[in-house]
């Protein structure tokens, strides 16, 4: 019993190789996508949209087929260092050398065919950086300012009419969640610009920084009138405010009372109409206000007196 066990068990993978090799020498039609790569001169870039990959139909024996799916680093290099002005660029022409196939396939079709190809001059400039990260503080924490991003500008090389045209490139979304210490992440940078256009460095540093969360009263904070003109005087009712603000403990035990600017343009006071006004509090981006007292105060605009 055991040995028909065993002769079925044999006869059956000897059928699978059979089979395997008999498939493998048939002819079969093949399509497959591969990454399209370009060389251009050091001083032409290229202008117009590039496909990131063409498609190629294969003809041949299976055996070639597998090696050609086995084979690493599959792309089509597309040298245009020697075009000088616009062209139509022949895709078949020598394909069969750049991809490197195995000798018993051959190439019935690419798609697309030809390439048009612009050229343009060739520029680099700095690009700044949109940061699209975000964290969510653990209970009690804050966020004490904003991302700090490390560069915050990075380098764009290509064609001058595209690179030209671009004002700032974006980070990847990502949402750092629960959290309670600073924070430090390498991000990617978000290449939407194709093939054509080269940007360095690929990633970024974004740092976070996150305090215990805390909030302290600042009382007799003065009201400043800005941009009086010399020969008026304003007096405000009542001349102090109290702000309670909002912000990290560390933060808020450096603060000094007088770092907290509170005024209001003369401009705002001459063209009120209600017969009050709510100051401006200017405060960094570490700090928020809960609540300030009081929220309008009024006025009293005199002529200073001339001196004889």
């Amino acid at each position: 019993m055991k040995r028909n066990i065993f002769v079925l068990i044999n006869t059956f993978i000897f059928s699978v190789i059979i089979w395997f090799y008999v498939n493998m020498n048939l002819t079969y039609t093949y399509a497959l996508n591969v990454p399209l790569d370009f060389r251009s001169s050091k001083n032409q870039g290229v202008s117009n949209d590039i496909p990131e990959t063409i498609e190629i139909t294969v003809r041949g024996k299976g055996w070639g087929i597998v090696k050609l799916l086995a084979s690493k680093n599959l792309v089509y290099r597309l040298d245009l260092t020697g075009y000088r002005k616009d062209s139509k660029v022949d895709l078949s022409q020598n394909a069969g050398d750049i991809l490197n196939l195995p000798p018993e396939l051959s190439i019935i079709n690419i798609n697309p065919g030809y390439l048009d190809v612009s050229f343009d001059n060739i520029i680099t400039k700095l690009v700044k950086v949109k940061n699209n990260t975000s964290v969510t503080t653990r209970e009690g924490y804050t966020l004490i300012g904003s991302a700090k991003l490390s560069p915050d500008s990075i380098s764009v090389t290509g064609a001058s009419s595209v690179v030209s045209k671009i004002k700032y490139l974006n980070t990847e979304y990502l949402i750092f969640k629960d959290i309670n210490s600073n924070i430090t992440r390498q991000v990617k940078i978000l290449d939407t610009l194709g093939n054509t256009v080269k940007i360095e460095p690929k990633n970024i540093t974004v740092n976070y920084k996150i305090e215990l969360s805390a909030e302290k009263t600042f009382d007799d904070i003065s009201v400043e009138i800005y941009g009086v003109p010399q020969d008026r005087e304003v007096l405000i009712i009542p001349p102090k405010i109290s702000i309670s603000l909002r912000g990290g403990v560390e933060v808020l035990s450096k603060l000094n009372p007088g770092e907290i600017k509170v005024g209001v343009d003369f401009k705002t006071i001459e063209n009120d109409e209600q017969g009050y006004i709510t100051p401006t509090i200017e405060l960094t981006d570490e700090l928020s206000v809960i609540k300030s007292e009081p929220q309008k105060f009024q006025y009293i605009i005199k002529k200073k007196a001339t001196e004889n």
